[in-house]
Order: structure tokens, then C-alpha cells, then sequence
């Protein structure tokens, strides 16, 4: 299940990263039908990408408007899912590039802090460029 805590994944790189790109996905308004989110999903399946890291939800999210699922296993085992932001890294055979892929929901408060997580993993894993949704309203 997911935990708030942002070492809650192995945090770790399995050897060096080729020149990696990151691509960015947030559920949230401007996420028109899902389609931004749903293509990142999509990529981190069809690329095999490993977990990474997961960023704390706590200081980005008002549970209020963005509330954690309660889901029941197969077993009957319950768990909370709360909002998160996940971090994944896909390793191509073909090309220059490995693959960052950043999913989460949109964040309520602090996006300023937000931002500076996503840059801070974005520099550990010596990423080159970041492909994300932009709005031109």
C-alpha cells in the first residue's frame, strides 16, 4: 500500500541512467480526460519501469477535496490509498535516454515546495530534460 513518507520505495538506482529524460503527468483540472495521467500509466506498464520513490503527500494535499480510497483486497485485507505522487524509472534498450516518470494527483497547497521535490529528484537522477503538461490559458 501507499505511505505518505517519501523513502516508502527502495530510493535506490540500479546503475547509472542514460542521459534521463523526465516526463510529468498530475491528475487535476488541466489533465483533460485523464488523457496525461492515463498515457504515464500506459508508459511505466508497456517500459516495465521500476518504483523509484514515492514524494510525501502530507504537505501538498487537503484530504478534503483529494481523500484517500479504502480498498479491499481479494483476502478481505482493507488499506488506505492515499494521494501520492509516484516516481518510476524506465530503462530503454533503444536510444539515448532512460525514462523519469513522475505521476501524481495535482497538489492543493505549498506547489512551490512541491516543485522543488520533483527538481530535487529530477537532479539525483541527473535528469537532462522534463517533458510535462503545460497550460497556455
Amino acid at each position: 500500500h501507499r505511505s505518505c513518507e517519501r523513502n516508502a520505495l527502495d530510493g535506490s538506482v540500479k546503475g547509472p541512467l542514460r542521459s534521463p529524460v523526465l516526463l510529468l503527468a498530475f491528475e487535476g483540472w488541466n489533465d483533460a480526460g485523464n488523457s496525461a495521467s492515463s498515457a504515464l500509466d500506459h508508459l511505466t506498464d508497456v517500459w516495465d519501469a521500476e518504483s523509484y520513490s514515492e514524494i510525501d503527500c502530507e504537505p501538498f494535499y487537503d484530504f478534503q477535496v483529494n481523500r484517500p480510497y479504502i480498498t479491499t483486497l481479494e483476502n478481505g485485507e482493507r488499506f488506505i490509498e492515499w494521494p501520492s505522487t509516484t516516481v518510476h524509472i524506465a530503462r530503454q534498450s533503444k536510444g539515448d535516454h532512460d525514462i523519469v516518470l513522475i505521476r501524481g494527483i495535482e497538489p492543493n497547497l505549498r506547489w512551490r515546495s512541491y516543485a522543488n521535490e520533483v527538481l530535487k529528484i529530477a537532479k539525483e537522477l541527473g535528469v537532462v530534460k522534463i517533458v510535462g503538461e503545460e497550460y497556455n490559458g
